[in-house]
């Protein structure tokens, strides 16, 4: 065992006073900030009276002034911008790695706002693939290795769908509706369910739940119209 060290500062996990206590406001009302938790995230339009460096002072300033530390080797910069844009991309934050993907809350987002990459990691499972191979090779009966399946792998694809799927590539598509098909003859997978199905599936779920009042992302939701 460790020797004790007294403390005098934390957050007792799960408490309500929590999260008011990792309340930052943004220098700019034209520059959001949003918060998972302990996870901060700055979002710059190109068009703004203060810049992402002044933001990120303030961020850093908030941190000094409650007596945490930002981790620097944690925090990217990412810029989206076309492809086809001509123009010098802004200068590196200091201290800050300029990175063309990042992931945020399980998704991988491009500069490009392409999500080539987070699909390719999503049908490139090797772990989870040998660990549903073991698993039929021990004997697991089909029924029990397809509830295996949904949980590894069609869990993953279902993650937060409706913002990623309807952007991919029909090649990307193609090759997430092989894998599945490859699952069903590897008898991992009982049905199969091709992208297109499971991205309108998941969809009208969420276009459901948007239409309650009390839904984070009901005020997105065009007015009412009342035809006669």
């Amino acid at each position: 065992m460790s020797s004790p060290k007294p403390t005098n500062r934390g957050i007792v996990q799960g408490s309500g006073v929590g999260p008011t206590l990792y309340i930052i406001k943004a220098l700019s009302s034209n520059n959001l900030l949003f918060k998972y938790a302990d996870d901060t995230n700055l979002l710059v339009p190109e068009i703004t009276d203060v810049d992402i460096k002044d933001e990120f002072n303030n961020v850093l300033k908030w941190a000094d002034d409650n007596c945490m530390t930002v981790n620097l080797s944690k925090t990217k910069e990412i810029v989206f911008h076309r492809p086809s844009a001509r123009y010098s991309l802004p200068s590196v934050i200091t201290g800050i790695e300029q990175v063309v993907s990042a992931k945020l809350l399980g998704v991988t987002f491009s500069h490009n706002l392409k999500f080539d990459e987070h699909a390719k990691n999503i049908t490139i499972c090797n772990q989870r693939s040998y660990l549903l191979k073991c698993l039929k090779g021990q004997g697991l009966p089909s029924k029990e290795l397809h509830t295996v399946f949904c949980a590894l792998i069609v869990s993953c694809i279902l993650y937060a769908l409706p913002a990623w799927g309807g952007l991919l590539t029909a090649d990307l598509i193609g090759k997430i509706d092989a894998y599945l098909c490859k699952a069903l003859r590897w008898g991992y997978n009982g049905n199969v369910k091709f992208l297109s199905e499971l991205l309108h599936d998941a969809d009208m779920k969420l276009f459901r739940s948007m239409l309650h009042s009390t839904h984070c992302i009901h005020q997105l939701l065009p007015p009412l119209k009342f035809i006669q």
